[in-house]
């Protein structure tokens, strides 16, 4: 039985190694972005992406962006084959700056609705079908 909160929603589970913590399942990506933030703009790249948010790569910058984590962003994210752009507001939520030179940055959507919605979930659905071409095969002949 799924616990709840006071609230009506559910409890988030604890984490654990095998116990993801995400609302929304995360898809690889090679989209390109710019993260608006504190008045400036940044060029980056999308590595992964969810209905709740994305994880970017500020790999052409020489240094970290000077972005608190809570602080409010804005994202748009591109996808050529799709001809469409993705707009989306949010927060910072985490830096990882252990995987490697290329600082990243998660950011959290706020409420992503209508055409919005439907723009993104078409994003993820290319993204998804680019991903499976790279898998390995289960079975061999």
């Amino acid at each position: 039985m799924e616990a709840r909160m006071a609230n009506g929603k559910p409890r988030a589970a604890a984490a654990s190694p095998g116990n993801e913590r995400r609302r929304y399942p995360r898809i690889a990506t090679t989209f390109s972005a710019q993260l608006r933030a504190g008045g400036h703009r940044f060029a980056t790249r999308v590595i992964n992406l969810s209905m709740g948010g994305a994880l970017l790569e500020f790999r052409v910058l020489p240094s970290k962006p000077k972005i608190a984590v809570g602080a409010r962003v804005a994202v748009e994210i591109r996808s050529r084959p799709l001809q469409q752009t993705f707009v989306a507001e949010g927060r910072a939520v985490l830096w990882n700056t252990t995987r490697g030179p290329e600082p990243l940055l998660a950011i959290q959507f706020d409420e992503i609705t209508g055409d919005s919605a439907e723009t993104l979930e078409e994003m993820l659905a290319l993204a998804s079908i680019g991903l499976a071409r790279f898998r390995a095969p289960t079975e061999l002949p």
